[in-house]
This record gives structure tokens, C-alpha cells and sequence, in this order.
């Protein structure tokens, strides 16, 4: 099926599924909150810390909320050499933020069950990386893990919470390379959410040289996503590349059928009333 067709179907199935809507979030009250502060074990060739950079660190989040409107926090932060994101060491942290009526989004990366079972009761979703290609793993976070891995820590955390599994398109310095598998995967059992990040070549890092995914390549994966994935509803996260990619990625995203775009291009807005799309807009990050 070429691309024309697999866009025609995508988006026919999504408004039998879910109507001509679309939901457009400006996540201004939620805070994304560092773990570990600026500091990251791995050092990854898509992001070597820098976007840590950004964050709140954990033990300064009470300045932010005096100032700004937050609803929600994102708990992130660097991974250790297994993996892992350590927020296990921050449960009273945790349980304080969910006495304040924060709703809780969390990284955790490939955290043992122990820990997942200790953090999710104050977890109301988790958002975890799928990663399948070894080669990719390896490249991108330097560990030796493999897509077992992945599968086993997904599952332990359904076990517990609410999970929506991310999907980084282009992950391995552009190239699409065990996207299909991961949809594939997930249409066995689908989830009740899925975002779909997109590689953002980044300064200081081994991959800030190296091109964003072929538009036509990534159109075809979130057509595939749609297809296989016909009752779940697919996100647009908010790390992919900005400027003219952007504004073509989302014009394109309308035509392959998702649910929601994070921080939208002007142009989107443009093409969904094109649509005759019912535009929503939300304040929080894209999974809750």
C-alpha cells in the first residue's frame, strides 16, 4: 500500500474511532522535575545531559509552583549504567508531592520490579521508552540490554500503574530501525495511550550532525501505528525537531490519524480547521 492510501486509511479509521477531533496540548502546568539534577551516567549520543538542563531539579520544585499554575509533575531525570532512572531514592519526595494532589508522570527506565512496584503506587502513568533493535540500544545508550529488556520492564510496570509506551522515531542517528517490531509488539496487547517523540539532532551530542527521519519514512510508521493500533490513541510528543520539520511533521501527523499534538506549529492549527477538525486544547503533558 503506498503512503496516499495508507494516510487515507489511517484517518478514516481514527474518525470512525474517534471523531474528526483533535487535541492540541500547551503543557504549561506541568513541571518537569530532575532526579538527578543536571547529571546523567549514560552520556547518550541523542542527548549527552542537555536536556536535563532544562528540568527543575527534586529538591528546588517548591520556588517553581510558587510562581506558576502546576496541576502535574514529570519526573525524569539521568539514568544510571543499568538503565535506570533512580527515583526509587525519592519515594518521600514522592508520597509528599501526592498528598499535595500533584497528578504524577515518571520516567523510570529499566528499573527492577522491586522498585517499580516500591514508586508506582505513587505513580499515576508511567512514560516508558520501547526499544527493540540491540544495535540501537547499544549505539544510542552505550548498555548492553536488549529488547527482553524493555519487554520485561514494561510488563512489570503495567503490573502496578498506568503505562504509555514511547516510541523515539529515528532513534539510531535517523535511520527508522525496529519502530515496526515495537507497533507490532504493542497491537498483541494494545495500550491504552502511545506517543511517538521523534529525534531531534542536538548540539554537543555524537548525533547533532546527523538528519531528522525521512518525513516519508515517519509518515508511514504513524500510518502503521494507526492501522495496528485502530483504539488506541496516539500522542505527538513534544521532543521532535523544531522550525520548517516541524511544521511539515505535524501537517503530516493530522493525515496519519493521531489524537494529540504537544506544542503544535501555527500551520497545524491551520490544516486541522482545513480538516473541519473540533480542536481541544489542554494544559498537561501529553499522557495525562
Amino acid at each position: 500500500m503506498n503512503i496516499s492510501s495508507k494516510m487515507k486509511l489511517a484517518i478514516e479509521i481514527k474518525n470512525r474511532n474517534f471523531g474528526n477531533k483533535i487535541e492540541f496540548s500547551y503543557p504549561n502546568e506541568t513541571l518537569a522535575i530532575s532526579t538527578t539534577n543536571d547529571s546523567c551516567n549514560l552520556n547518550c549520543a541523542h542527548c549527552n545531559g542537555h536536556y536535563l538542563k532544562n528540568m527543575t531539579p527534586i529538591d528546588s520544585y517548591n520556588e517553581k509552583v510558587k510562581t506558576r499554575n502546576i496541576s502535574s509533575m514529570l519526573l525524569s531525570g539521568g539514568c544510571s549504567f543499568e538503565g535506570d532512572v533512580p527515583i526509587n531514592s525519592h519515594v518521600e519526595t514522592l508520597k509528599k508531592l501526592k498528598k499535595e494532589g500533584y497528578k504524577l508522570n515518571a520516567h523510570l527506565g529499566l528499573m527492577d520490579e522491586k522498585s517499580i512496584e516500591n514508586v508506582c503506587k505513587y505513580i499515576d502513568v508511567v512514560s516508558f521508552d520501547l526499544v527493540f533493535d540491540k544495535e540501537t540500544i547499544k549505539e544510542v545508550y552505550k548498555i548492553d540490554k536488549n529488547k527482553e529488556d524493555y519487554i520485561e520492564t514494561y510488563e512489570n510496570i503495567k503490573k502496578y500503574t498506568n503505562v504509555a509506551p514511547h516510541i523515539c522515531i529515528g532513534l539510531k542517528g535517523g535511520e527508522i530501525k525496529g519502530e515496526y517490531e515495537i507497533i507490532d509488539y504493542l497491537s498483541q496487547n494494545p495500550p491504552e495511550k502511545v506517543t511517538f517523540i521523534v529525534l531531534i539532532p542536538t548540539k554537543n551530542t555524537e548525533y547533532e550532525n546527523v538528519s531528522p527521519p525521512n518525513l516519508d519514512k515517519l509518515a508511514d510508521v504513524l500510518c502503521e501505528a494507526r492501522i495496528k493500533l485502530p483504539n488506541t490513541q496516539i500522542n505527538l510528543g513534544c521532543m521532535r525537531p523544531r522550525g520548517m520539520y516541524r511544521k511539515e511533521l505535524d501537517n503530516i501527523a493530522l493525515q496519519c490519524g493521531v489524537n494529540k499534538i504537544v506544542l503544535p506549529s501555527k500551520s497545524a492549527k491551520e490544516k486541522a480547521l482545513e480538516m473541519d477538525m473540533i480542536i481541544f486544547e489542554t494544559k498537561e503533558c501529553c499522557v495525562l
